[in-house]
C-alpha cells in the first residue's frame, strides 16, 4: 500500500504540474524598480486537534494562477490497494439490475482502486469535426493549492509523519468527462426539471388507477428536484456499515430516505410525502443509476460566467491514514472533511459570494433518468486524442 500511495502521490503532483508550464526568466534590477505586486507562490501552516484522532500540522503551497486546460488521459486511477466489501464501506460491484457480481472463489467483487476514471478529461471542444474552426472550451482553474497533512506522533511530539497529500482548487468551473468507473468519496448533485419528464418516462403504459402516476400527473407542471450522491447500487444507501462515505462506488442517485421537492405553492407539503426513494425508485421512477451513464458533468453553474458560477472547495486527496481536511467550501459552519486511508474526491456543496448554499453538479431531469452523452474533448473526435 505504501509504495502504490507515494507512487500516487507522485502522479498527482505530476497532474498539477502538467496542468501550467512556465520559462522563468530573470528582471534586470532597474526594470523591476517598475513593478509592485505580491507573491505568486504563497505557504501557509496550521494545526488541528481532534480528540479521536489526534493532532495534526498541515503546510499548503498556494499558487496565484488563472488556469485554462483542454486535457484527455487515457485513465486516472489513484488509490490502488486491497479492499473488500463492506469493509470500511466499500461498495460491491454489481450488475444494470443490481445484483451483485461475485468473485470465482464466492466472494464479493469490488474495484481494485479508490479512483478509476477512464478516457478522463478537462474541457471541451465544440464544432469539434471542423478542424479548421474548432472551439476550444477549457476547464478553468482560480487558485490551485498543494498541501500536506502531517500527523504527530502521540508519545513525541517532536516527531511527524506524512499522513497526506491533496491537490485542490480555490474556484473551478467547467466540463468533466470520462467513464466514471470506481469513486470515492463525496460527489454533490440536483437533479431538476419538469414533472411531465418524469411522468412520460414512467407511465407510457400504465393502468389509469396507478397511484405513483396519478401522484406525478399531480406534478407534471411543476418543477421538481431532489439531492442526489454516490450510492451502494444494491441498496440505494449512500452508507454502508456506518462509514463516513461510500468507498469504490459505481452508482449515483436519490439515497433511500430522501424525496423529491417542489416549490409550487400547493404541492409543496404534499410531494416530500408521497415522492420519498425507496430501494432505488421514487413513485415508480428509477432513481439509482451507474456512474457510466454520464459521460460528462459540468461543475459549476453553466449558465453563469466563472466568478459568478464557479464552484469552491473541489480537491482530489490521497491518505495513508485518517486526514481531516480544512474544508474550504466557503459554507457557514463547515469546518473540516474527514477522510480514511486511501484515494478521495471532493466535489461537493458549497457557498456562494451570496452565502448561498449552492451544488456544484447540476443535472436535468431527463438527462438523469436517460444519461448524460459525453461531450467532444478532442478535435475530430469525441475522446482518444
Amino acid at each position: 500500500m505504501v509504495n502504490k500511495a507515494y507512487r500516487s502521490i507522485l502522479a498527482l503532483s505530476a497532474m498539477t504540474a502538467s496542468l501550467s508550464s512556465v520559462a522563468l526568466e530573470a528582471i534586470p534590477d532597474d526594470e523591476l524598480n517598475h513593478y509592485t505586486g505580491q507573491a505568486f507562490i504563497t505557504v501557509d501552516a496550521s494545526s488541528y486537534s481532534d480528540a479521536t484522532l489526534g493532532n495534526y500540522e498541515f503546510t499548503r503551497v498556494n499558487l496565484g494562477l488563472d488556469i485554462e486546460t483542454l486535457s484527455n488521459a487515457d485513465e486516472l486511477r489513484i488509490g490502488e490497494f486491497d479492499r473488500s466489501y463492506g469493509a470500511d464501506g466499500t461498495a460491491p460491484i454489481v450488475d444494470e439490475n443490481r445484483n451483485i457480481v461475485y468473485n470465482a472463489d464466492g466472494s464479493v467483487a469490488v474495484h481494485d482502486a479508490d479512483i478509476i476514471i477512464q478516457n478522463f478529461a478537462l474541457g471541451r471542444v465544440d464544432n469539434y469535426n471542423d478542424p479548421e474552426n474548432p472551439e476550444i472550451v477549457p476547464f478553468k482553474i482560480k487558485d490551485p493549492y498543494i498541501e500536506l497533512a502531517y500527523k504527530m506522533d502521540a508519545n513525541n511530539p517532536n516527531i511527524r509523519r506524512i499522513a497526506g497529500v491533496r491537490i485542490g482548487f480555490g474556484q473551478a468551473q467547467g466540463d468533466l468527462s470520462g467513464d466514471l468507473i470506481s469513486l470515492t468519496g463525496s460527489l454533490e448533485g440536483e437533479i431538476r426539471g419538469p414533472g411531465s419528464i418524469a411522468y412520460d418516462f414512467s407511465c407510457q403504459d400504465a393502468g389509469f388507477f396507478d397511484f405513483n402516476c396519478i401522484a406525478l400527473s399531480l406534478a407534471a407542471n411543476a418543477e421538481i428536484y431532489a439531492g442526489v450522491n454516490l450510492l451502494d447500487g444494491a441498496t440505494g444507501e449512500a452508507t454502508l456499515n456506518g462509514a463516513r462515505y461510500l468507498k469504490r462506488a459505481s452508482w449515483i442517485g436519490v439515497p433511500t430516505g430522501t424525496n423529491f421537492e417542489t416549490d409550487d405553492a400547493l404541492l409543496g407539503p404534499l410531494l416530500p410525502l408521497l415522492a420519498v426513494s425507496e430501494d432505488c425508485a421514487v413513485l415508480g421512477v428509477t432513481a439509482c443509476f451507474p456512474t457510466t451513464n454520464y459521460q460528462s458533468v459540468y461543475v459549476g453553474d453553466p449558465t453563469k460566467d466563472f466568478e459568478n458560477g464557479s464552484a469552491s472547495g473541489a480537491f482530489i486527496s490521497l491518505q495513508l491514514e485518517s486526514v481531516p481536511w480544512e474544508d474550504l467550501s466557503g459554507i457557514a459552519g463547515a469546518s473540516r472533511v474527514y477522510t480514511d486511508k486511501g484515494a478521495f474526491l471532493n466535489i461537493a456543496k458549497y457557498a456562494d459570494s451570496s452565502g448561498q448554499q449552492r451544488y456544484p453538479l447540476y443535472l436535468d431531469l431527463y438527462n438523469a433518468l436517460t444519461g448524460e452523452p459525453r461531450v467532444a474533448t478532442c478535435i475530430g473526435r469525441t475522446k482518444g486524442c
